[in-house]
This record gives C-alpha cells, structure tokens and sequence, in this order.
C-alpha cells in the first residue's frame, strides 16, 4: 500500500478510536477540514509539522501513524 494511503488510514483509525468526527479532529489540530480529508484519503502528503500536530491531537507517537498491516 502506498505510504500516503496507509498514513491515511491509520489517521482514520486513531482519530475514531478517540471517538472524533473529521470536523472535531481537523478543529483539535488546526487543520482546514477540507485539508484533513485529503489527509484521511491519501491525497495529501503532510508535512513533518502537520504529522506532529495530528499525533499530538491523537496523544500518540509520530510513528504509529506509519504502521503497516
């Protein structure tokens, strides 16, 4: 699976464990809504500073949203 889809995936992941809509998690990590869709989707590529606020907005460590299957 492509690095962007699986980051996607694994941010879709967490952020419903924590129980957030998009629109919630996009507001908790200061994030455009639209912009975090496309980060759930795999259509964009997040800079090392965005994936430092969406793990701190999910209270995990950068590298689990990296994991594979």
């Amino acid at each position: 699976m492509e690095l962007e889809k699986q980051f996607g995936k694994n941010v879709r992941y967490w952020r419903k464990k924590r129980g957030l809509s998009q629109e919630e998690f996009a507001e908790r990590a200061q994030l455009h809504p639209t912009y975090f869709s496309g980060i759930e989707s795999g259509h964009r590529n997040p800079t090392v500073k965005i994936i430092s606020r969406i793990s701190k907005a999910l209270d995990i460590l950068p590298g689990e949203l990296f994991a594979s299957e």
